[in-house]
């Protein structure tokens, strides 16, 4: 099964959305039926929430969004409120840019021309 992709910022977010956080330093989920295949935590693995909250992480494993959109390294954390897409790990293995507008956002390959400082 493939997750939904859908990137919508405006109203209630349905469970099977997947959110972009540019504070996330992983991509998280609380399905388990969203991996094709996995593989479990050798030992206990805590991860630190944003309020704080420590929650088990069990398995990890890539997921396949859309087919240029792959996932890598996905916890399944059952207790998360939310799925969740990390923008840095995304923009660094897509080596891609995302801009975000008020209801979307877009992802584009990044070109050399594109670097530059802010």
């Amino acid at each position: 099964m493939r997750a939904k992709s859908l990137f919508d910022t405006i109203g209630h977010v349905s469970k099977d959305v997947w959110i972009p956080d540019s504070g996330a330093t992983n991509h998280m989920t609380m399905f388990l039926m969203f991996f094709n295949s996995y593989f479990k935590m050798n030992k206990e693995q805590l991860f630190t929430v944003a309020n704080g909250d420590r929650i088990h992480i069990y398995r990890s494993r890539n997921i396949t969004l859309e087919s240029f959109i792959q996932l890598k390294d996905v916890l399944h954390v059952p207790q998360s409120a939310h799925s969740l897409i990390s923008i840095q790990k995304l923009t660094k293995d897509l080596n891609c840019l995302i801009t975000f507008f008020s209801s979307q956002c877009l992802l584009r390959p990044w070109h050399e021309e594109d670097n530059f400082n802010c």
